[in-house]
């Protein structure tokens, strides 16, 4: 269905970009200061962490940018003791009020309550797009310098996330694949999905 989409499946992306691949994507950005686009999965803590290790320790690390929730792009937060962690204000509030839906049958890490909201518009030169679908408080991150878009679990090269979920919004999620869809294919955006199927 998505296959026109341009997608980036190296691990350098550019000169300051990293993916480290795993069950849940993670982006390493450099610059202007080092930043991850989400952790990976709890389950996968030693293979996620020893990619980062590679290119930077990851005390060094100042911000975690969180697309959403789920223990599968939150579960590593706790190895990033110095960055500041941010997610949408509908995603902290939905974790607040039943972190189980995030988390499954895993517990919730605890420094997860240090998550802040994020600003409305744009961080860190990223500009933040508001995706509910997946999840109510879902969001995307766009760079136009480099022209990718970090699209978390909604919108993947071979289809879109999950609406049924008890934290999803399956009557939005149409709306937030279109949006994205479009900044690939009509505005020549590489998608940095969330998961590589």
């Amino acid at each position: 269905m998505i296959r026109f989409l341009n997608i980036l499946s190296k691990m350098q992306i550019t000169k300051d970009i990293h993916k480290i691949s795993g069950e849940g994507n993670v982006y390493l950005l450099l610059k202007p200061e080092p930043t991850l686009i989400d952790t990976g999965s709890l389950l996968e803590s030693e293979k996620i962490i020893n990619q980062i290790k590679k290119i930077i320790d990851p005390d060094k690390i100042k911000n975690v940018l969180l697309t959403h929730l789920h223990y599968d792009h939150a579960g590593n937060t706790k190895y990033f003791k110095n960055a500041k962690i941010y997610a949408s204000k509908d995603e902290i509030a939905d974790f607040k009020s039943h972190s189980e839906y995030f988390f499954f049958e895993y517990p919730a890490p605890k420094d997860l309550s240090r998550v802040k909201p994020l600003p409305k518009e744009e961080i860190l030169d990223l500009k933040i797009i508001s995706c509910p679908g997946h999840t109510r408080g879902g969001v995307s991150f766009l760079d136009e310098k480099n022209k990718l878009l970090f699209s978390g679990d909604t919108l993947f090269q071979n289809g879109i996330g999950r609406t049924d979920l008890p934290n999803s919004l399956p009557g939005k999620m149409n709306e937030s694949v279109e949006k994205l869809a479009k900044l690939v294919s009509d505005e020549g955006y590489n998608l940095m999905p969330g998961h590589d199927y």
